[in-house]
């Protein structure tokens, strides 16, 4: 029987959560009722389905396959993994899930809406609508997160440029870092070469002469220009924000700050989850694809089928003697 979508992303958590070495119970007096491996993955499909925590327990109710593959014997209650919610995070684990030796990173920011008034409303009304701000500092090779950085307020995009990139780094060491014209900043381009990373961020204003251009990386990028090849690799932030938005939504329905934040990082490792599903699927769909793979397969039927035939044959020689 084919595995749905929801178990293969099962899997894929789970096996990125036991490389992860995270224990399966935070303290040994707990009740020992759920996992907290249970809990997270029960919460990034939550995300998944768009529900709150009451809707999302009673849709499990109907759900015996995904209970089946958790090894659940009862459906938790909604508080719990509201209280798992708040101490639980395991973002940094996909990145090292990757098993590469550096990252290609971009870093990108994009807003959610969080107000519970409606578009219509707040237009017809005149209100000024709010959001949360998140930015990213993702792979661009393999299209996953790596870090994030929550706002609730209007501030500048490279702001958090620095942050994210030591960050990021700290976790796997960054090759080369691009970024839109949002992040041109002298600041940025020494936190980059501080670190021993490439930074391709074009500076704005292309019709400002080089002698006018403020600072040393700006001047050289002006002087030297960069690889359009390597810098329109960036917009692959834009179909991450783009799969986020689509298959969650552009809205946060939380209230609370804190809510919020952890609705966002959610949101985030079921994304994660869900590129390395696919990720993984298109691994073995090339691979079955590959015309060495049908030639070893053909060798391999063929050995089996002569195999075979040749005992068929000595069976029925027996059988005449």
């Amino acid at each position: 029987m084919k595995s749905s979508r929801y178990t293969k992303m099962i899997r894929s958590v789970m096996q990125i959560i036991k490389r992860a070495r995270i224990q399966p119970y935070l303290h040994k007096t707990s009740n020992h009722v759920y996992t907290v491996w249970q809990h997270l993955i029960l919460l990034a499909l939550r995300q998944y389905e768009s529900k709150s925590y009451r809707m999302f327990t009673s849709f499990l109710e109907e759900c015996f396959g995904i209970c089946k593959c958790l090894g659940l014997s009862k459906i938790p209650h909604y508080t719990a993994l509201q209280k798992s919610a708040a101490r639980l995070d395991i973002l940094e684990s996909f990145v090292i899930h990757l098993r590469i030796k550096k990252i290609f990173a971009g870093i990108d920011s994009t807003g959610f809406g969080h107000g519970q008034s409606s578009y219509y409303y707040t237009k017809r009304a005149k209100l000024r609508r709010k959001f949360v701000k998140l930015s990213i500092c993702a792979d661009m090779k393999k299209q996953i997160i790596c870090t994030v950085k929550i706002r609730h307020r209007q501030r500048h995009d490279g702001i958090d440029f620095e942050q994210l990139l030591k960050k990021t780094n700290s976790i796997l060491p960054i090759d080369t870092i691009v970024a839109d014209k949002g992040y041109d900043s002298e600041k940025n381009h020494v936190a980059a070469n501080n670190l021993g990373i490439t930074s391709i961020i074009p500076p704005r204003y292309a019709d400002v002469p080089v002698y006018k251009t403020r600072g040393h990386y700006r001047k050289m990028l002006k002087r030297q220009g960069h690889d359009s090849v390597t810098y329109h690799q960036r917009n692959k932030t834009e179909t991450i924000f783009s799969v986020i938005k689509k298959m969650f939504g552009e809205n946060v329905t939380s209230r609370k700050i804190s809510t919020q934040n952890r609705e966002l990082m959610y949101r985030v490792i079921a994304y994660n989850a869900y590129r390395i599903t696919r990720n993984n699927l298109a691994s073995l769909a090339w691979f079955l694809q590959s015309p060495n793979t049908s030639i070893f397969f053909n060798r391999f039927f063929l050995d089996i089928f002569s195999t075979s035939y040749h005992q068929h044959i000595l069976l029925k020689d027996r059988s005449y003697a």
